[in-house]
């Protein structure tokens, strides 16, 4: 795997996303029909204003909380990747920060998700030689 790779080459660019009035019963709907864990809340102009994850949830149910919209337990103030960075730097911001899924912004404005699955999926279609896997 090449680490200079960029991340525009990986990222998610078909994306669901809510706004922070979105009510959380719509936002648990989408998490359920799409499959996904993290739903990046933008405002009407496009720009990454937080992110949602199916973690939220479970830490609101803890609480015993009774909030409504997603604007009320969404995580606020994320660490960001531009597009042009490479997966060398988030694969160091996943590490240090123990997170899953960073938004990908151009701009200031939402262009794509990058997840470790991601990166995992590049590790898995890298070619691999024969010659790897002789004993030394």
């Amino acid at each position: 795997m090449n680490p200079l790779t960029k991340i525009s080459t990986l990222m998610t660019t078909d994306l669901v996303v809510v706004m922070s009035s979105t009510s959380l019963a719509d936002a648990k709907a989408l998490f359920d029909k799409h499959g996904i864990h993290h739903l990046p809340v933008v405002t009407p102009e496009g720009k990454i204003e937080g992110m949602l994850s199916t973690s939220d949830f479970y830490r609101l149910a803890e609480k015993g909380a009774n909030p409504t919209t997603v604007g009320e337990i969404m995580t606020r103030g994320l660490a960001k990747l531009e597009s042009y960075e490479t997966v060398r730097t988030a694969a160091n911001v996943f590490a240090l920060n123990r997170f899953h899924a960073l938004p990908v912004v151009e701009n200031e404005k939402l262009v794509g998700m990058l997840t470790t699955l991601d990166l995992i999926k590049l590790l898995d279609n890298e070619k691999i030689d024969l010659a790897d896997y002789k004993n030394p």
